[in-house]
């Protein structure tokens, strides 16, 4: 099986390799990942732009948040790098400890926010929390985050993986999430209300084995669930 680093490098390669991705179609800002903009704080966006992570980001404490985005139209691309907190998740369904309140990456009332191509793994309290109206994930493995993987309020999932996270791996509304993993987390694979979808998912081994997913998957979509097509 290979590792959550693996999959983040073929994810990046694979990105790469689409025409055009190579092309400089805007300025990059780079983010040096020994910052430390502030307490509790590592890194703050705070004007639209694409930023683009320089190495793997180490959270020494539950309670920093690594990354806020405090602006609209944003893309942070983690480059294959991985953002590190201290929580571990090693025998679920035992609590993760130990629990916090920060997270990997985390924005409040903003708008089309995308985040791309690497991990985070390890926060106190998620390892992605969007609370915007269009924010997407490209790409992005969210595993062994104290309280849940990724929490979004509005946007996309692709191609991404959600694996062994204390709480649900994927929770939100008004969400599409499709061709990607949700694998081991204490509560639901997927949890998503009001106008969500999903498609070509793979749930495996969440809730205990019990339900999958909240949410009615229709026969053409694709979902399975523990190896079967979810119901």
């Amino acid at each position: 099986m290979r590792s959550l680093q693996q999959f983040a490098a073929i994810a990046l390669l694979a990105w790469q390799a689409m025409p055009g991705a190579g092309m400089a179609a805007e300025r990059i800002i780079p983010i040096d990942p020994a910052r430390a903009d502030k307490p509790g704080f590592m890194v703050i966006i705070d004007a639209p732009g694409h930023y683009q992570l320089g190495g793997n980001l180490k959270v020494a404490d539950p309670d920093t948040t690594a990354i806020e985005i405090n602006a609209d139209n944003v893309t942070l691309d983690l480059h294959g790098y991985a953002i590190q907190g201290p929580t571990r998740c090693q025998q679920l369904p035992a609590p993760c400890w130990p629990l916090g309140g920060g997270n990997g990456i985390h924005a409040v009332n903003r708008s089309h926010v995308t985040i791309r191509n690497g991990i985070v793994q390890g926060m106190g309290n998620y390892g992605i929390y969007l609370e915007t109206a269009s924010a997407s994930l490209d790409h992005v493995v969210v595993s062994r985050n104290g309280r849940g993987g990724a929490v979004l309020f509005g946007g996309v999932v692709s191609n991404s993986a959600a694996e062994n996270n204390g709480g649900d791996g994927i929770f939100g509304i008004d969400l599409k999430v499709s061709r990607s993993s949700m694998r081991g987390n204490q509560h639901f694979g997927l949890a998503a209300f009001a106008q969500s979808s999903f498609s070509n998912n793979r749930l495996s081994a969440n809730n205990g084995n019990a339900a999958q997913t909240n949410l009615k998957s229709a026969a053409a979509a694709g979902n399975t669930c523990n190896a079967s097509a979810c119901p």
